[in-house]
Formats: C-alpha cells, sequence, structure tokens
C-alpha cells in the first residue's frame, strides 16, 4: 500500500503566480476539463460570452447542433478534438471503442508518432493563438495531459485549468441517454477521468465550477470565473444577468430524481471529495492517496487487460474467417461446375469423334464398290483423292479433338488437386476456428475468476479503510479529551502558581513587619521606663495579633 506522500501530487492553490522566465513572461491559455455530459459545453459558451476566444464554428441563428443533445452546439475547436482522437486510435482508446476506459501505455507520450501530432498541435497554435486570452474546450484533453504539459513548456504557456463539475450519476444518465452507454459503465468513465485529472493536472492553476449551480446560483460560477481568469466585464450587472439567462436554459438541464445518488462508495467518495478540494488541504491529500491507490491498480491489471485485448482480437478476425471459409466453399463450387462443364465438353468431343469415324467407315466402303467398276475409275480416284483431302482434314480435326480433351482432363485432374487442397484448407480452418472458441472460453473463465479475485480483493480493501477509518476517528476523540485534561491541568498549574506569588508576597511583608516590630521591641528593651499597665497590655495585644494568637489578660 502506497502513502499519500508516495505520489507527488501537489494541492491546487489559487492566486499562484506565473512563473516569468527572465527574457519572456508565460502567455495564458484556457483549457475547460472535465467529464462528458459535465456541462463543458456550456461552460466554454459562457466564457466566451465573458471575452475568453474559444471556438471558431459556431451554430448561427437557426441552426442546429450535430447532435440533439447540445442544442447550443460543443463549442470547441474541431482542430484539437481531431488531434486528440488520432492519439487515442493509435493504442485503441477511441472514445466510441470497447477500450476507451483502459489505462494508456506506459510513457505512451514518448511514441513517435504521438510526437508528430504534437508538433501539429504545436504548428496549430503558433498560428491561431493571438495576443487575447485564448482557449479550448475538450474533455479529452484530460487523459492527455502529459502531452500538453510538453505542449505548454514548448510554448512558453501558463494553463488556467477550469475544471466542470457534475453529480456522476446524472453523468451516467446522460451517457446511457446518448451513447447507451450502461450506467455501472459510465460512472467508472467518470471516475477514470478524474482520476487521470488529480494525476496530471492538480498541480496547475484550477478552479472548480459546478454543474447544478449554473441553474441553482450562476452567479456564483461567473463570479468564480472571473476573478480566476481576471475577466473584466465592460457593461453593467443588469446585461450580464441577461446574458446569464439566455444561456443558461432550464429546460436543458435533464437530471432525473431518480439518479441523484452513486452506486460505487469509491465514485461517491472521490466526487465528495472533488467538491471539497478547493478549500479543504485534507481533501487534497485524500484524493492524492486514492489516486496513489488507484494507480498501483492499474499496474495490477495490466496483465488482465492486456490479455482481454489478445482475446478481443482474436474474436475480431472470426467475421474475415468466415468470409474466407465462404470464399473458400464458392470457389469450390465454381471449380465443381467448371469441371462437369468440362466433362459435357469432353463427351460432345467423343461423340463427334465417333460420328466422324463412322462416316469414314462408309466413304471406305462406298470406295470398295466403286473400285469394281472399271469405267468409274477415273470418278472414283477423284472422289478418292477428295476423300482423303477430307480425310486428312476429319484427321486433323480429331487429332486437335484429342489435344483439347486432353489438356481439358489435365485442367480436370488439375482441379480435383486444387479442390483438395481447399478442402484440406477448409477443414483446417474450420479446426483453428473450433481451437479459437475452446482457447476464448477458457480465457473468458480465467478472466472471470481473476476479476472476482481483484473485485473481492477491492472489497477487502474497502472494508479495512472503513475500519481504519474508524479508528482514525475513536484516536481523534481521545486525543480532544486529552487536550481538553492538559488545559485542564495547565489551568489549575497557573491558577497554583499565582497562589504561590501571593504567599510569597504575603510572606516577604510578614517579615518586613517582623523585622520592624523586633527593632521596635529592642528599642523599648534598651531603655526601660515606667509603663503603665494599659499600655503593656496594648503592646501584647499588637504582638499577639500579629502572630495569630488571642491576646489573654
Amino acid at each position: 500500500m502506497l502513502s499519500p506522500q508516495s505520489l507527488s501530487i501537489e494541492a491546487p492553490r489559487r492566486n499562484r503566480i506565473t512563473a516569468i522566465s527572465s527574457v519572456v513572461q508565460r502567455r495564458p491559455i484556457v483549457l475547460v476539463l472535465g467529464m462528458h455530459r459535465s456541462g463543458t459545453s456550456l461552460c466554454s459558451h459562457i466564457l466566451s460570452a465573458l471575452g475568453v476566444d474559444m471556438a471558431d464554428r459556431i451554430p448561427g441563428p437557426g441552426a442546429t447542433s450535430p447532435h440533439p443533445s447540445n442544442p447550443r452546439g460543443h463549442w470547441e475547436r474541431w482542430e484539437i478534438v481531431e488531434f486528440h482522437d488520432r492519439i487515442l486510435n493509435l493504442f485503441n482508446r477511441d472514445y466510441l471503442g470497447r477500450f476507451h476506459d483502459f489505462a494508456l501505455p506506459v510513457a505512451w507520450w514518448a511514441d513517435p508518432r504521438v510526437a508528430q501530432i504534437r508538433r501539429e498541435i504545436v504548428a496549430f497554435l503558433q498560428r491561431r493563438m493571438g495576443d487575447g486570452c485564448f482557449g479550448f474546450k475538450d474533455p479529452r484533453a484530460v487523459r492527455l495531459m502529459p502531452v500538453w504539459h510538453q505542449i505548454f513548456n514548448e510554448l512558453k504557456l501558463a494553463p488556467k485549468i477550469v475544471l466542470c463539475l457534475r453529480n456522476p450519476a446524472q453523468v451516467s444518465r446522460s451517457l446511457h441517454a446518448r451513447d447507451g452507454l450502461d450506467p455501472a459503465n459510465g460512472e467508472y468513465r467518470w471516475l477514470v477521468h478524474m482520476m487521470d485529472f488529480y494525476r496530471y493536472a492538480s498541480n496547475l492553476d484550477c478552479c472548480a465550477v459546478e454543474y447544478e449551480e449554473w441553474f441553482d446560483n450562476p452567479a456564483a460560477n461567473i463570479e468564480k470565473l472571473r476573478k480566476f481568469l481576471d475577466l473584466p466585464w465592460q457593461q453593467s450587472e443588469a446585461d450580464l444577468a441577461l446574458l446569464m439567462s439566455d444561456l443558461v436554459d432550464s429546460a436543458a438541464r435533464h437530471d432525473d430524481s431518480g439518479h441523484r445518488e452513486v452506486r460505487q462508495p469509491l465514485v461517491r467518495t472521490l466526487y465528495k471529495l472533488a467538491g471539497q478540494a478547493g478549500q479543504d488541504a485534507t481533501a487534497r491529500d485524500q484524493i492524492a492517496y486514492i489516486v496513489s491507490q488507484f494507480v498501483s491498480f492499474q499496474q495490477l491489471q495490466r496483465p488482465l487487460l492486456q490479455a482481454f485485448e489478445d482475446v478481443a482480437k482474436t474474436a475480431t478476425r472470426y467475421p474475415e474467417i468466415e468470409q474466407e471459409v465462404a470464399g473458400l466453399r464458392a470457389l469450390i463450387g465454381e471449380r465443381d461446375a467448371g469441371i462437369a462443364a468440362a466433362e459435357l465438353r469432353a463427351d460432345a468431343a467423343e461423340a463427334r469423334l465417333s460420328h466422324a469415324l463412322a462416316e469414314i467407315e462408309g466413304q471406305r466402303a462406298r470406295i470398295a464398290d466403286l473400285s469394281q467398276d472399271r469405267a468409274a475409275r477415273s470418278e472414283i480416284e477423284r472422289e478418292a483423292s477428295e476423300l482423303r483431302a477430307r480425310l486428312a482434314e476429319r484427321e486433323t480435326a480429331l487429332r486437335h479433338a484429342e489435344r483439347e480433351a486432353q489438356e481439358r482432363a489435365a485442367a480436370a485432374q488439375a482441379m480435383q488437386s486444387e479442390i483438395a487442397v481447399l478442402r484440406d484448407a477448409l477443414s483446417r480452418a474450420e479446426q483453428q476456428r473450433a481451437a479459437a472458441a475452446v482457447t476464448l472460453e477458457a480465457e473468458l473463465g480465467t478472466m472471470r475468476e481473476t476479476l472476482a479475485r481483484a473485485e473481492g480483493e477491492a472489497q477487502q480493501r474497502a472494508a479495512a479503510a472503513h475500519a481504519l477509518e474508524a479508528e482514525v476517528g475513536a484516536l481523534g476523540g481521545r486525543l480532544a479529551r486529552a487536550e481538553g485534561e492538559a488545559r485542564e491541568r495547565e489551568a489549575a498549574v497557573a491558577a497554583l502558581e499565582a497562589e504561590i506569588a501571593t504567599l510569597h508576597d504575603t510572606l516577604t511583608a510578614a517579615r518586613k513587619v517582623g523585622k520592624a516590630a523586633i527593632a521596635a521591641f529592642r528599642t523599648e528593651t534598651a531603655a526601660p521606663a515606667p509603663v503603665r499597665l494599659g499600655e503593656s497590655r496594648g503592646w501584647r495585644r499588637r504582638m499577639m495579633r500579629f502572630f495569630g494568637a488571642r491576646p489573654s489578660l
């Protein structure tokens, strides 16, 4: 278990002084971050109205948003969104993919492909940023902050982060309505985004705004943003109120009272701490501890996630294998049809050859009959010459037909061999598919067991954390009582010391009076004089009163 101090996460600080180099002061850039469906588009729209350059393409009068979930538009820079999507696609973590919530590879920002995209982002910012207040909004940037740290340093930029917070239960409900995402996965996606934010961006200048406050108390959010970004408002406060009444549409709020409570305890705890992090250092320390534990858990998850991705890649090849099998079957059907056609053509050639042989035999019989007639010998010889010529032509055609039949027979034999090879390949493919299915089932079973063990360990750790919190509470009570007793003892000691000082002063005064009395007594005894009875008794009373005894006559 890592202690909170094992992860170096600096608590967000307000009014931080931006570092100024000896030559160039860092230029500010505003980033509106947060989980999807947390009011980032609304916040970007309001910042644009307050004077921050947040978007280049905005919906005109009567125009509609590409998606009905944002009727007023997304208020984002499409170039930066495309850059982010390209980086996520490199690692199969695109937003609509099945692996979006998985952790990115270690040191992914050092990939040369990512470095190329980073250079394109730098070039875009150099072209686009002017002298005014510039910013952008994209929830994807939360997961890609290491690249943006490099960009900030390269361009000498001072980031000003506006974090949009919303109840994770409402976020998961909205994601389910828009993307069909399961509510449990929606809460986990919120957790991953917030973990990445506190992991990569908590040491930057940050201002958190609550989504619900835009509808309950929008003036508080406006004042917070104006102070954080030092945004002057040249018009009257009435105009500002009119602007907010137009931008903050209560009809666009679709919160469901049945989804107010977060299901997952860890998500519920982090949401509560995130709302307190701006003013409570203890909450920031607890968030740092939770982030460190989550990062450790992601490290333990990596082999499991890698196995899951491998299985998913194998599963995605099933349609290709099915298409290959279907193609092999179609090819076998075509070859079978070709063989049948070749056999038909061979049968027709054999029939034509038989007919030609029969005709040759008939001509030979006619030659034999005509040779008996000497008178018709010349005619017979002429006809014989014609018959020989025709016979030579028929023999040539027969030889061509025989060669064609041989070629077709060889082709048919080759087709048979190829069909046998294809059938063997089809059989091996079916065997591989069956083996892959068995392997997939076994790996899925192993993954389910591993996930069950991981959930059990997480529950045990949560129980241990609850017990530790109870013990810390008990120790805090005992410490408070001990401090109270210590204060009471200190008060008693102070009273005792005061009493001792009083007694000491009294004793000092008594000593002085005693010395004076003794001196007077000595004076009186040194020169005795007639003492009257009343005077002697008066002196005795004074002495006895001083020493605390009652005078006796």
